[in-house]
């Protein structure tokens, strides 16, 4: 079995993956989990090797986490071996708002990558294999949120499982757990960035320490032109999804 959190940067992803690898790790009956980041050619060519690797143990189940993917083969061949595809999306101003605010991205780029992963999400959002979570809706903070991740492996999670699930995933929790990851010898450096740290498991950064999650940041940090550049180029997907245009009407 193969569950694709694919994700809007700083759309609540990393608490979808974190949450969806938990659960797998309840109901599969061959373990560990096995986990995988994607978002080029060469990440989709290992998963495949592992893939092939594991196709005769019954029961295995993978992970993938991703959000922008540079290589539409690649779409192809995970949109081919998903067995379920868990998406979050967000307001894309708000998006940009927090790769400027907590990676330190320039504007330009922070806008690059949440159209690339905007675009990515919404070409998946009607499959019927899909789970669509709303950042807006306040999925995070829903513990119900893990009856329907479990519901996309076909399984149900007791009320006890489920509660510790959530716990371990509160901000709280995630916070400790980014604070102490400098001294474990598990977590790896970021070559491009030496300053941050991440756990290649959880796939929680040092970046995603101290966030508030605030909705409509955008209308106080983005500059007029920044919040109209945002709505010329990603407009018809804001249509789409239901999130008004402040700036750009859509054409007549």
């Amino acid at each position: 079995m193969v569950h694709w959190c694919l994700g809007m940067y700083a759309s609540g992803s990393t608490w979808t993956y974190n949450v969806t690898r938990q659960i797998a790790a309840l109901v599969t009956s061959v373990k560990p989990v096995l986990l995988h980041f994607v978002s080029r050619s060469a990440d989709v060519a290992l998963f495949e090797r592992r893939l092939a690797e594991t196709a005769a143990q019954a029961g295995r189940v993978h992970i993938v986490k991703s959000h922008e993917i540079d290589d539409e083969s690649a779409v192809a061949a995970l949109s081919r071996r998903a067995d379920a595809i868990i998406v979050t999306i967000r307001d894309p101003r708000d998006a940009v708002t927090s790769l400027m605010l907590y990676q330190g991205f320039v504007f330009d780029r922070s806008l690059s990558l949440v159209e690339k992963s905007a675009r990515l999400c919404a070409r998946f959002t009607a499959d019927q294999r899909s789970l669509l979570l709303r950042y807006e809706a306040g999925f995070t903070k829903d513990v119900m949120t893990l009856d329907r991740i479990a519901a996309s492996f076909h399984r149900s999670v007791s009320a006890s499982d489920r509660a510790r699930i959530f716990a371990a995933n509160r901000r709280a929790a995630v916070e400790a757990l980014i604070a102490d990851l400098p001294q474990q010898p598990t977590s790896l450096i970021n070559v491009a960035r030496p300053d941050e740290v991440l756990d290649p498991v959880s796939q929680w950064h040092t970046h995603h320490a101290g966030r508030t999650g605030e909705i409509g940041r955008w209308r106080h940090m983005l500059t007029k032109p920044e919040a109209l550049e945002v709505e010329r180029r990603l407009g018809d997907w804001m249509d789409r999804f239901s999130y008004g245009r402040d700036n750009v009407q859509p054409d007549a």
